[in-house]
């Protein structure tokens, strides 16, 4: 019996230790093409700190220096679990964690009054969106936050 409860338990930890191994690694650019299809999972992000706060809370990552108009994501450390580095500006990352994007809300005011879109929620709630705006594949993305559950600075 000792001999099961032992191998039950170690096939338990090489299973939570070699899971993360497995997660998808992706880069700035990358999980911008693919958050619908990786949102809320378990992933790798690599890329470069742009820049950070000054409590270490937050950074934000892109690819390479900087450009006007590259994709940026704000990461945050996971339930606050450590601080980032503040002075680690330019220097290589990889995070484990999980991205949230937050998108546009196409169903504006203008929008409804635009094309007619009658308002079919009640009062607090937001808008009715047309059947074809509701699907995942027609969100427009706004920006995309990381929280990560640890780092390494490459």
């Amino acid at each position: 019996m000792k001999k099961i409860v032992l191998f039950c338990t170690i096939c338990l930890l090489a299973t939570l230790t070699i899971a993360p191994a497995f997660a998808e690694q992706l880069t700035v650019p990358q999980l911008t093409e693919k958050i619908l299809d990786v949102e809320k999972q378990e992933i790798t992000l690599t890329g470069t700190i742009l820049g950070a706060c000054m409590s270490g809370c937050k950074i934000w990552v892109g690819e390479g220096a900087y450009k006007k108009g590259d994709p940026v994501i704000l990461v945050w450390a996971k339930d606050d679990a450590f601080k980032f580095k503040t002075d680690a500006a330019g220097q290589k990352v990889k995070l484990d964690g999980f991205a949230v994007g937050q998108y546009i809300d196409l169903c504006s005011t203008e929008k409804k009054q635009d094309e007619g879109i009658k308002e079919e929620a009640q009062e607090g709630e937001s808008c009715a969106k047309p059947e074809a705006l509701a699907t995942a594949e027609d969100k427009q993305l706004e920006s995309i936050t990381f929280f990560a559950t640890s780092v390494e600075y490459l």
